[in-house]
């Protein structure tokens, strides 16, 4: 008995130590969808977060040392010590109101992902009987952002549907055509792209997606390439309106 209570206490003990145990700084992104108030009818209520909770997470973020970067600095590989990427994925218009103004209040940058042939229009991928439409961002506000200096522009795939659902050639092709659409069609260079929400894209088979020479940040729910530490084990995304509490303690975890 005594030999039990002593293995489960060892095993407490480890269980704890890993609970508790810092990790390396690490570069994650802290993926958003929707902002607002859900509508009552929403069945996917965890893609929504409020302006005044976001305010909250920056400032929480400021005040453990996190510093919000935009994909120009990923690209350049220059980050401070506790990099954070903000990215809004989707391209809802009212990033435009409940979002951008806190971004200017705080002097901070994000970046924000969408399919450069739903400009204008809204979420047409979505069933709306799970979750009501909304409109998306026009091409004139997605360049009154680019101008600002505090937005990063990404793409997505076109019509917002998920790629890899798709033979591996049409994938590519989407893919490709979606970048090419975004610089000709909006007059904006893509400083990234976003694979979302496809769950099994990696870094190494998202390069057999992308062009020849696209030298942008790419966005997989997996762990990506971390150009400030050259391993790759990081660019991590979460989720803060889906998982608040684990986002916060991953981030406590590296910090």
């Amino acid at each position: 008995m005594i030999l039990l209570y002593s293995a489960a206490g060892l095993v407490a003990a480890v269980c704890f130590y890993l609970l508790l145990r810092r990790r390396p700084h690490a570069l994650f992104v802290l993926a958003y969808q929707k902002t607002g108030s859900a509508p009552k009818n929403s069945r996917l209520q965890h893609e929504w977060i409020s302006p005044r909770t976001f305010e909250k997470t920056l400032l929480w973020l400021r005040a453990r040392g996190f510093t919000p970067v935009s994909l120009q600095k990923l690209t350049e590989g220059k980050l401070p010590q506790k990099p954070v990427l903000l990215a809004f994925i989707g391209g809802y218009q009212a990033f435009m109101a409940d979002i951008f103004p806190l971004l200017e209040k705080h002097n901070t940058p994000a970046a924000v992902f969408i399919a450069p042939d739903l400009a204008g229009t809204y979420n047409a991928w979505q069933d709306p009987y799970a979750e009501p439409w909304q409109n998306l961002l026009t091409e004139k506000e997605l360049k009154t952002l680019s101008k600002s200096g505090l937005v990063s522009l990404g793409a997505a795939a076109l019509e917002g549907k998920d790629a890899t659902l798709v033979p591996q050639p049409d994938g590519a092709a989407a893919v490709q055509e979606s970048l090419f659409r975004f610089k000709t069609q909006l007059g904006i260079k893509p400083e990234g792209f976003a694979f979302l929400p496809a769950e099994h894209f990696d870094t190494k088979t998202a390069a057999k997606w992308l062009p020849d020479g696209f030298s942008g940040i790419v966005l997989t729910p997996r762990q990506g390439f971390n150009k400030r530490t050259g391993k790759r084990r990081f660019l991590k995304v979460l989720f803060p309106a889906k998982h608040p509490l684990a986002v916060r303690y991953t981030l406590w975890k590296h910090r």
